[in-house]
């Protein structure tokens, strides 16, 4: 059996009262049949009520005096003891006013029908009967009480010791309790699944079984402290498991005594704390790797007590800041003086902004003049210890050398400004190819188109010929410019976030393409899209390019079949242009995407090159990515793949 003895000093709820007693916790007990008849008959005097006991009296009256005038007839005497059975019985229900009820309805009709005849020593047997009767029935209740109580006392103690036995068994820790000599007597699912022994195998067997050879003096010591204090005892040690494991244990050991206070044996409750053993164990590496790497890092590690005001440094801190240990004392004063003039008033002002209560960490960047005369960069950070008033103790923390990094940022300023006038410039060629080379160009297709309508034949074949390929030229030269002054805006423009009905947009593409549509005779089927979030009139620009290089490059006598869906792909919402072209070979797919790329020379087809350069800028610039999937023959799928990210979601 298990937990014999519940452990010192565990929680457990004030016993119930009598009636709840007798009522729900008792309902549930593994009484003996004689128990749960008397269980029931408590509960059956509570729940009567006092009218149906004086009915039923009454009613037991008059049964037994029909009774007996049945049997003696009616002219016999009645004697009184002849309805002392029935008060007797009544009484034994359990219910007071019943066999009170009984007593007097059988006296009344003994003095009603029988009394009269026999004159004033009826009466007193009368008086002889009813106090008869009254004592039987207070003395029956009397006993019924006595054995309620008794019954109640006996189910709030099984109640209680069930309970016990609930908590121990279901503890997560190991509860066991031991004799005085040093024996098991108990031993709780959790001691089996922590220690691997079964009740049976480990009841009644020496506790230092349990104790690795070298702790086996610890028991004695233990036996004596419980001998000599009241209190429970805390100690983090270690036993062996069933299999020979030595288990690291976080241990607390009650005192366990009988009602005169006699010290009779002991409860311990067990632990597991081999995971947290090695955790701490694991944390003091960590702590030893992390000590490695800010050596490896160069860090300097720094401590300012501002209690009594003494800082101290490791040798990496002197280093850093320019300073000899060997002649220098650290303090803040000295720290001080090594920050440059120009920072130290916002470094000194960072350490007491993060000494305020509430502040965040402390994090400050100044510079320190080397001793060969450079400027050095000083990354440092901080956090404040403070005591349980809120008031700062000490600032503890490092610093790093990141002179590297400024040099670097500053150079990457550099390039960006580089980059910036880069920017201009390709902005003023932008307005040079809107403005200065297409009037000339138009000018070029106009004269050559006039020649060739006001000549006509007077100029000969070959004249017109070369203004064929004049205007051809100039033609191509005026797609060029436009494509790359749209290359120019989708590199450089700024974007214009917003959300935008997808659907609305591609309506506006289909009739900005719908000449081409229809030359080609092409069948566009565009699926419901979802809203999109990004510059809209880039986007549309990236949805004609793609619709009209699927026109574009059709097969020959091949009706073309375009479809735009919408789909998702491992969180991310994929577009989808397909069309049954003329495909396009794996060798080449890689440079799709470069401007001025022609995969294909003397097709007839018309263009720049530029075209899906300026796609895959669209998608960069809005952190979309865009890939094809084709085969000569089989058409090609444009995926322009959308993260599901709040930026780029409507």
């Amino acid at each position: 059996m298990n937990a014999h003895f519940p452990p010192s000093g565990t929680a457990v709820p004030p016993p119930e009262t009598a009636g709840a007693a007798k009522g729900g916790v008792l309902a549930g007990l593994k009484a003996p049949l004689a128990k749960r008849a008397g269980l029931t008959l408590i509960r059956w005097r509570e729940q009567v009520p006092t009218w149906f006991c004086v009915v039923a009296g009454v009613a037991i009256a008059i049964m037994a005096w029909a009774a007996r005038i049945a049997i003696f007839g009616d002219s016999a005497k009645i004697p009184y003891i002849t309805f002392v059975p029935v008060v007797t019985l009544a009484a034994l229900s359990g219910l007071p006013a019943l066999g009170a009820t009984t007593a007097l309805a059988c006296a009344a009709l003994v003095l009603e029908f029988v009394a009269p005849p026999q004159g004033g020593d009826d009466i007193v047997a009368l008086a002889i009967f009813i106090l008869n009767s009254i004592l039987t029935v207070a003395l029956v209740e009397a006993l019924m009480r006595v054995w309620s109580e008794s019954l109640a006392q006996m189910a709030r103690a099984q109640a209680l010791e069930q309970l016990k036995s609930a908590i121990v068994d279901s503890s997560d820790d190991a509860i066991i309790t031991k004799t005085l000599d040093g024996r098991i007597a108990s031993w709780n699912p959790a001691a089996t699944r922590i220690l691997g022994y079964r009740p049976e195998e480990i009841i009644g067997q020496p506790v230092t079984r349990l104790f690795p050879s070298h702790l086996l003096a610890e028991e004695s010591a233990i036996v004596a402290q419980l001998r000599a204090s009241e209190d429970a005892r805390h100690y983090r040690t270690q036993r062996l498991a069933r299999d020979g494991r030595a288990i690291d244990v976080a241990l607390t050991i009650s005192p366990l005594r009988d009602v005169d206070g006699r010290l009779i044996g002991a409860s311990k409750i067990l632990r597991d704390i081999t995971r947290q053993t090695e955790i701490d164990d694991a944390l003091r590496a960590s702590e030893e790797r992390l000590r490695f790497a800010l050596e490896g890092a160069r860090a300097a590690a720094w401590q300012w007590d501002c209690r009594a005001m003494v800082s101290n440094w490791d040798p990496h801190f002197f280093a850093l800041h320019g300073l000899d240990p060997a002649r220098e004392s650290p303090s803040f004063a000295k720290w001080m003086e090594t920050v440059h003039e120009d920072d130290r008033a916002q470094a000194e002002s960072a350490v007491r902004e993060s000494l305020a209560p509430g502040a965040p960490d402390y994090h400050s960047e100044y510079r320190v003049r080397a001793p060969d005369g450079a400027l050095r960069w000083i990354e440092i950070f901080g956090r404040v210890e403070r005591d349980e008033n809120g008031a700062p103790v000490r600032l503890s923390g490092i610093s790093l050398d990141v002179s590297e990094r400024h040099a670097a940022w500053e150079a990457a300023e550099a390039a960006n400004n580089e980059l910036a006038r880069a920017n201009d410039s390709l902005k003023r060629f932008s307005y040079i190819a809107a403005h200065d080379l297409q009037e000339p160009l138009r000018k070029i297709q106009q004269f050559s188109e006039l020649l060739v309508t006001d000549c006509g034949g007077d100029i000969g074949d070959d004249a017109t010929y070369y203004l064929k390929v004049l205007r051809e030229s100039a033609e191509r030269l005026r797609i060029l410019i436009n494509e790359l002054l749209i290359f120019a805006q989708a590199a450089n423009r700024e974007l214009a976030t917003a959300p935008f009905d997808a659907n609305a947009l591609m309506g506006r593409v289909v009739k900005t393409c719908a000449v081409a549509i229809a030359e080609a005779r092409a069948r566009v089927r565009i699926a419901p899209l979802p809203p999109l979030r990004g510059d809209e009139t880039l986007v549309e620009q990236l949805f004609v390019n793609l619709l009209t290089n699927a026109i574009k490059y059709r097969r020959p006598g091949v009706t073309p079949e375009i479809t735009l869906t919408a789909g998702e792909d491992e969180g991310r919402m994929v577009l989808r242009f397909s069309d049954n072209g003329m495909g396009i070979a794996r060798e080449d797919q890689a440079r799709i995407f470069e401007p001025f790329v022609r995969l294909r020379r003397g097709d007839g087809v018309k263009g720049a090159g530029i075209g899906l350069a300026i796609c895959a800028t669209i998608c960069d610039r809005h952190g979309w990515r865009i890939s094809l999937e084709s085969a000569p023959g089989a058409g090609t799928t444009f995926c322009v793949a959308i993260p599901a990210d709040p930026r780029h979601a409507a």
